[in-house]
């Protein structure tokens, strides 16, 4: 199959290097280039979330109706949109499956045995790229839960962040897996009220991919919480990794989502107070703490 890539990032290059050893053509469009060639059979994103309408309102492609699968994790700081509902407004025609779970490009270009999940409202179309994707060293799963997997992707940056600042704090063990299980079920109480199915934030694209990035040093968000946590200022903390930290931006999107909703997210939300209020970590934290005594499946 040929295929198209927007985006040569880290995540980019790495997905578009497994589908060449598995016999598939691939190209990746340059940055500032806007047609996709003819005779492209998928359209794949692997962008940072807050430039993806800009450029899929700049690119063009022969049929509105060529599938299109998303490894992007994020929402819109704009619209509050999720990736599949950015397409949808673009190309409503196309078939759209997003592909998510723990996953470090890195590891993808070493042939480190991943797995993950492709979730679509077409089962074919899921099918489909389960076939196209699935390896030797990449098991991939199927999904009906599109809202659900791609809120776990999303959602999952937010708290690595605030995985990563209690680690940065110095705090334990005990610590850091309170605030992680906390977060997994703020994450699913989140996506369920957006339409989510609760097993599927238990699932590859929920659970697991918020281990990997809360507890992996190779997690941009993770790292960045880090040096947020020992005292470093968000810009100083951001230039110390590079790429794009997704979680700062989801943050943000999350924040303003929400006041519009009556669910509450504490730890989200003592997030938003650190990052953009200037509300120092440890305050954060007693924040969270001091909070009123509640049954464990609130």
């Amino acid at each position: 199959m040929n295929i198209s890539i927007l985006g040569k990032g880290a995540w980019g290059l790495a997905i578009g290097e497994l589908l060449k050893t598995q016999g598939h053509s691939v190209e990746w469009l340059d940055k500032g280039s806007s047609q996709i060639s003819v005779g492209s059979g998928m359209i794949i994103i692997a962008l940072p979330t807050q430039v993806v309408r800009e450029v899929l309102r700049s690119v063009t492609i022969k049929s509105s109706k060529t599938p299109v699968i998303s490894l992007s994790k994020g929402i819109d700081i704009q619209t509050g949109q999720r990736i599949s509902q950015m397409v949808a407004v673009r190309w409503p025609e196309a078939p759209f499956v997003a592909l998510s779970g723990p996953s470090l490009a890195g590891e993808i270009r070493n042939k480190v045995p991943t797995a993950m999940v492709a979730a679509s409202l077409s089962d074919d179309w899921a099918n489909q790229v389960q076939q196209i994707f699935h390896g030797p060293f990449l098991r991939v799963y199927r999904s009906r839960d599109l809202s659900g997997v791609e809120w776990g992707g999303a959602l999952k940056n937010i708290y690595a962040l605030a995985a990563g600042l209690c680690a940065g704090l110095g705090l334990g063990e005990n610590s850091l897996a309170g605030l992680v299980t906390r977060s997994l079920r703020e994450m699913t109480r989140i996506a369920v009220h957006f339409g989510a199915q609760e097993e599927t934030l238990h699932g590859l694209s929920g659970m697991g991919d918020l281990v990997l990035t809360s507890y992996s040093r190779a997690s941009r968000n993770r790292r960045v919480g880090e040096r947020l946590g020992a005292g470093d200022s968000l810009s100083k903390a951001l230039a110390s990794v590079e790429g794009i930290c997704e979680g700062v931006p989801s943050t943000e999107a999350l924040h303003l989502l929400l006041q519009s909703q009556t669910i509450q997210a504490p730890v989200a939300e003592e997030l938003y107070q650190v990052l953009f209020k200037e509300k120092p970590p440890k305050q954060a934290l007693l924040s969270l703490l001091s909070r009123n005594p509640k049954e464990e499946r609130e």
